[in-house]
């Protein structure tokens, strides 16, 4: 029996053994490679696709933000002109759709996978503008919230006429402060896309 695996044992082809050795070595080792490299080449597509989904939105909020400033530019001077002579606007109708800030896709991008393609030096400006749209979309609210309590002054006789006029004044005031705060936001906000962009621009080259 000890002969036969003695035998047995002399016959192996070390050689070849150690041949077959460095072949399977080197097959896993192109496999992993290949694996890694294929991981590579799609988190550098994912990333790239990710800039320019993200240039395409915030070229629209640097646009719409900087048309907001516009806006109040004129609207928010006629206001305050009228306001300081006891003249309310009518500004019941004003509304903000929700759908104008799409939020969660930029939260989306400030997730743990951004940093693979984003540097911190450009997560904390993208996620400080996150926070500033948010902090848009509160005085919008409170812009509508004015608007609802909105109330055309009656006329002289009314029992409640000086109470009502107050009221509204009041009213107006605080919506005025809110338009002022929009418009500042916006302005801000038109600069900082502005930066984002330029910043895209280098990580996209």
């Amino acid at each position: 029996m000890a002969n036969r695996f003695l035998s047995a044992f002399k016959t192996i082809n070390y050689l070849q053994l150690v041949f077959d050795l460095i072949i399977v070595t080197i097959g896993v080792y192109v496999a992993v490679v290949f694996s890694e490299q294929k991981a590579e080449n799609d988190k550098l597509k994912q990333g790239q696709r990710m800039i320019e989904l993200l240039e395409v939105g915030i070229t629209h909020y640097q646009e719409a933000f900087s048309a907001f400033t516009e806006y109040h530019n004129r609207y928010n001077v006629e206001f305050r002109q009228k306001l300081d002579s006891n003249v309310i606007m009518d500004y019941s109708t004003t509304i903000y759709t929700a759908p104008q800030y799409p939020i969660d896709v930029i939260h989306y991008i400030l997730t743990n996978e951004s940093y693979e393609v984003f540097t911190v030096d450009f997560y904390i400006p993208l996620a400080a503008f996150a926070n500033n749209i948010e902090q848009l979309m509160y005085v919008e609210e409170k812009l509508v919230e004015c608007a609802e309590k909105y109330q055309q002054i009656p006329s002289g006789s009314h029992p409640d006429y000086e109470i009502i006029v107050n009221q509204q004044l009041d009213n107006a005031e605080r919506y005025y402060r809110y338009l002022e705060l929009r418009k500042s936001k916006s302005q801000r906000m038109a600069a900082m896309a502005d930066s984002i962009l330029r910043e895209l621009e280098k990580v996209g080259q």
